[in-house]
């Protein structure tokens, strides 16, 4: 599945074309009045930017037009030909927001669709948000409204702020909803009086972002709500609700930018929960590299095992005191759950003792079941506890289902509203637990990629278990692709060497989704060289290799004002940082030293002011850090960023793999760490007139018959390599 760099030009008609066949009540999306909406409107912006053309963006945006303007659509507006996706790896430089911003706006509005452009991080978010989209809405001609769309999680909840501020937190004291760390804590009593005087008086939204600093996550969480414990229209504080005020705006406007975990929520609560339904949205998903990775992350479970025993003992008294207060029948309650829960508990307890017996033979705070496979015992002993828990959830959903009714059929309720929302995050749990559970008590089949299933001990010795898919790509296939009115993935790391095999086993994007490698406009050859020097050490050996990095980095940093250091352990990063003496280790930030955010303002800071600035960070400073010019015109890589060996759902999906006659090394290790490999060196040239240096300090591109592969998919640096 090779990338397609076939030539053309935007505006021809074998670019931009509509289909010459239109089946019975089908309607023509791509006529000539919306080809030339859109090609006015790019040359517009062109011109009032004084920008030359590109033709990597010319390309971009003839793709997405055909792509989306090709479907076909009954006279309701809905999609009734195949799915209309396509995958565009388009290099840094390309204008990206503007190729899929300029295309796709004007036929969504045409349809009638709302375009959702889901990002990876908060900074291009922001950027779309607050640069790229007004400048496309002010330089181009298109008129259209855009907000930013975020879950409930980010927003105040002022039901909850009330009550807390009522009973100074009695109501997380009583039945933790979540981890223990986030109960609520006296000493915010001051913060949220301060957060209600600020919104009363017009001062702050409401949203966690736009508070004038940083809120711990302890102080946050028990004022802010999620879909479980959330009373929607029955809430006293629904008309003024900050997140349902929010959701409004966002389905009033033509464009929602938001982020992939958002979208993957509502997906998997059905769709059009919080986001529109998603037979009528168009989907650009930037960053479209992080999306099958964090669909695995929603799709994943846990269970803190101590955790969830000690709220389960909370949970008979919760009962008790409900149906005493409000004679919900829905409760039956009677001295059975206690005995039920002391039993699980005890059950919970056995758990524990098994799963550490099996850390204490293996070594170390983590282990992985080999295959996915939990041994016959703990499976049977897993099911056997899912059933009970499931029995316990059965019945405290009732009781949600009753109080909902009730509620429903009040004029308000105080009081129904803050136990819905109490034993509504009690059944949310409960749930969580099952599913957990359940997943270890299943023995997968030998015709599809296993479940990755494992456990750890927590620093406070609980034992927490997990499980996670390995492979999500029926599952985007079926949540995503198939109701999608039509979606375009992008990102400058999609394809290796424009081989796409691995993006499209992963994703599970149709089969006749169009997939493109676009170049980068940038003059890679005559902007910057890549070096590989002479070594004295390999990497395997990592004492060594670590000593070696510490020594080279000062002659490598000589010269240079802004330097980006990129590491692939915590191990190695503080080693070679402990190991720097003098003014070299003054230059020095590290990860983890203060925020991302902190550091690269530190750092720009320092070469405004003429000093020299090195940063050391892992993979968060390898993609999404923007350090043009002088503040970075270095970037030194220690080592191939190969995934690490204690990652679980990867080991497990090289496992199984190799069991199926395949070459995890091969098919997943090397595509990953090409990519990865990709966005660390993009962090060098940044605009055309960037110049520099890419350095890495591993050998094994030169002695290991991989390393071709993982050179070849650089950008054509000047190549600079002793051999």
């Amino acid at each position: 599945m090779q990338g397609d760099v076939s030539h053309g030009h935007f505006g021809d008609h074998d670019m931009i074309h509509s289909r010459l066949h239109v089946p019975f009540r089908t309607i023509r999306l791509l006529s000539d009045e919306l080809k030339l909406e859109i090609q006015s409107a790019y040359r517009q912006l062109l011109d009032n930017k004084g920008y030359s053309p590109r033709w990597c963006q010319r390309q971009m945006v003839a793709d997405i037009a055909n792509t989306l303007g090709n479907v076909e659509v009954d006279e309701d507006g809905g999609r009734i030909s195949q799915e209309a996706v396509t995958v565009i790896e388009a290099g840094t430089g390309t204008g990206k927001t503007v190729a899929y911003g300029v295309s796709a706006l004007p036929l969504a509005k045409a349809l009638d669709k709302r375009l959702v452009i889901a990002t990876a991080t908060i900074a291009l978010q922001e950027q779309i948000v607050g640069k790229d989209l007004p400048d496309l809405r002010e330089e181009s001609g298109l008129d259209f409204s855009f907000a930013l769309a975020k879950g409930r999680r980010r927003y105040l909840c002022l039901s909850r702020l009330d009550r807390l501020l009522q009973e100074h937190g009695g109501q997380n004291r009583l039945l933790p909803l979540y981890d223990d760390e986030f109960e609520t804590d006296g000493d915010y009593q001051v913060l949220y009086e301060s957060m209600l005087d600020r919104y009363g008086r017009g001062e702050w939204d409401g949203d966690r972002d736009s508070w004038p600093s940083e809120l711990e996550a302890a102080a946050w969480m028990p004022v802010s709500t999620d879909h479980s414990q959330c009373t929607g229209r029955q809430c006293t504080f629904y008309e003024n609700c900050v997140f349902y005020r929010a959701r409004e705006q966002i389905y009033r406007v033509d464009c929602i930018v938001t982020n992939q975990d958002l979208v993957l929520s509502d997906l998997l609560m059905g769709g059009g929960v919080v986001l529109p339904d998603p037979e009528d949205t168009i989907y650009i998903f930037d960053e479209g590299h992080h999306l099958p990775r964090k669909a695995i992350e929603h799709l994943s479970s846990f269970v803190a095992l101590d955790s969830t025993s000690d709220w389960l003992a909370t949970l008979p008294d919760i009962l008790q005191r409900l149906q005493a207060e409000t004679g919900d029948q829905a409760v039956l309650y009677d001295g059975r759950y206690v005995q039920w829960i002391e039993d699980l508990q005890v059950d919970l307890g056995r758990l524990k003792q098994s799963l550490l017996l099996i850390l204490e033979d293996a070594g170390g705070r983590q282990y992985r079941f080999p295959n996915g496979q939990v041994p016959g015992t703990i499976r049977e002993f897993s099911d056997a506890l899912a059933g009970v828990l499931n029995g316990l959830h059965e019945r405290v959903a009732a009781v949600v289902n009753d109080l909902e009714q009730r509620l429903a059929d009040s004029e308000g309720d105080d009081q129904l509203e803050y136990w819905l929302a109490l034993i509504g995050g009690a059944a949310s749990r409960l749930e969580g637990a099952v599913t957990l559970l359940r997943s270890w008590a299943v023995k997968d089949g030998d015709d599809a990629p296993p479940m990755a299933r494992w456990f750890s001990v927590r620093d406070n010795d609980d034992v927490s278990a997990s499980s996670s898919p390995v492979a999500v790509r029926d599952d985007l296939h079926e949540l995503l692709w198939t109701r999608a009115f039509g979606a375009v993935v992008t990102s400058a790391t999609l394809s290796v060497g424009g081989d796409f095999r691995r993006y499209a086993l992963e994703s599970g994007v149709p089969q006749k989704t169009l997939f493109r490698a676009l170049p980068s406009p940038f003059r890679y050859e005559e902007q910057a060289e890549l070096n590989v020097p002479a070594l004295t050490a390999d990497p395997r050996d990592a004492d060594a290799h670590t000593e070696m990095v510490s020594e080279m980095l000062p002659a490598l940093c000589e010269g240079c004002r802004g330097v980006l250091v990129l590491f692939t352990s915590w191990r190695q990063m503080l080693a070679v940082k402990d190991m720097l003496s003098g003014e070299m280790a003054d230059r020095v930030m590290a990860q983890g030293d203060q925020s991302r955010a902190e550091i690269i303002s530190r750092h720009r800071e320092r070469v405004d002011d003429d000093r020299p600035s090195v940063i050391f960070g892992l993979a968060s400073f390898a993609e999404g850090v923007d350090l043009p010019g002088e503040y970075c015109d270095h970037v030194i890589v220690a080592k191939i960023p190969f995934a690490v060996p204690d990652d679980p759902v990867g080991a497990t999906l090289c496992e199984w793999i190799d069991a199926q006659g395949g070459n995890s090394f091969s098919e997943v290790m090397i595509p990953d760490a090409a990519i990865r490999m990709v966005q660390a060196c993009g962090r060098l040239i940044r605009t055309e007139t960037d110049t520099g240096r890419v350095t890495i300090l591993d050998r094994r591109l030169v002695t290991q018959r991989y390393g071709e592969t993982l050179l070849s998919a650089l950008p054509p640096f000047r190549r600079v390599i002793n051999r």
